[in-house]
């Protein structure tokens, strides 16, 4: 409730204005004890929706307070329309803040017995963000992480946003004017990659620090699969490999290649909304001989469906080939395997393998 006050300044009437907005989607949540599996609840793994949204859990500050990263120049508008439609996304934040959240929370009061408050460091990378990217469909996601969270008032302790562009600072300029300016004294952008990494060594141990940053924690690709501290007994899905191909009009074949490394097996499957769909084929390269050949297509126009191609084993170059039955449309191909299982698992038992 201490929460709700100080989002509110403590004036009563909007506390209660707010426990009433959040008063519905936490009951629907609650449920569903808050979905713990995403899999079953979203249609997709967290797997691969982190390969297409990298908002990731790792590490904790030096208070104890969890840090999560997102990469917004890895967000992939048309491949997160693949995989999910809108109306689920929600799922995810869900499970993200009442299971993650609360690992990292534990964590952070071992690391630091002090620690009480129930705060994220947040960090958002810059890196590689395009103007288009910045688009509506990447808006909607923000708007439904946003309605989340208005269940979980004052809980940002910090937000540095680093590798911002140039042009960054003329949207913050602006923005910052329309935010409470107790959230906006949270706020911190760096636009020099090296000041924004020593603001990060100020506040996170190097221990702490995904490798991709510097530091000697896990890669931030590790921490999203689950892998920080592998459990060999564990089945947990690892996402190889993802390439968006559009098809249209214009040009209805694409294709994407991969590679196998020995003792690896990795399940080929096609995610899309376009209903009327494709011919999907696996290949060799240097090879015309085809491992596998499906019609990727859907039941209801723009619901995202997929279609599991095969799983392929033997080590070398691949090629997945896409050829349009129809009209124009969007294929995120995906390439997962499994840690803690051997290649005698029983996954052999439910999939074609090569």
């Amino acid at each position: 409730l201490c929460r709700f006050l100080r989002a509110r300044k403590f004036d009563v009437e909007k506390v209660f204005e707010l426990l009433d907005e959040a008063k519905d989607a936490w009951a629907e949540a609650k449920k569903n004890n808050f979905y713990p599996d995403l899999e079953s609840s979203m249609g997709v793994s967290k797997a691969i929706f982190l390969s297409q949204y990298p908002a990731v859990m790792s590490g904790n500050a030096k208070n104890g307070c969890p840090v999560m990263y997102l990469r917004t120049g890895l967000i992939k508008p048309d491949g997160i329309k693949c995989i999910v439609s809108i109306d689920k996304v929600d799922k995810f934040f869900w499970n993200d803040t009442m299971y993650s959240f609360t690992a990292k929370l534990k964590d952070g009061r071992e690391q630091n017995p002090n620690f009480v408050r129930c705060e994220t460091l947040t960090i958002y990378d810059l890196k590689g963000v395009s103007r288009s990217q910045i688009n509506s469909d990447t808006f909607d996601m923000i708007k439904v992480g946003n309605g989340v969270m208005t269940s979980f008032p004052e809980t940002l302790h910090c937000l540095l946003i680093i590798n911002a562009p140039s042009w960054f600072g003329f949207v913050w300029a602006i923005v910052k004017k329309l935010i409470d300016p107790r959230t906006a004294s949270k706020i911190e952008v760096f636009t020099n990659a090296k000041s924004g990494l020593e603001r990060m060594n100020e506040l996170i141990d190097s221990s702490q620090i995904p490798s991709d940053y510097g530091g000697i924690g896990p890669t931030l690709a590790k921490a999203a699969g689950g892998m920080s501290n592998v459990d060999s007994s564990r089945r947990t899905k690892v996402v190889n490999f993802n390439h968006l191909i559009q098809l249209s009009k214009k040009n209805p074949e694409n294709e994407c290649t991969f590679e196998i490394e020995a003792e690896k097996q990795l399940t080929i499957t096609v995610y899309s909304r376009c209903k009327t769909g494709c011919t999907a084929t696996v290949t060799r390269v240097g090879d015309s001989k085809i491992f596998f050949e499906l019609d990727v297509v859907g039941d209801v126009e723009e619901e995202p469906y997929h279609r599991t191609i095969g799983a392929v084993k033997e080590p070398g170059s691949y090629r997945v080939k896409l050829k349009s039955l129809s009209t124009h449309g969007n294929y995120l191909v995906v390439g997962t395997s499994y840690t803690g299982l051997s290649l005698t698992s029983d996954i052999r038992s439910k999939e074609s393998i090569v």
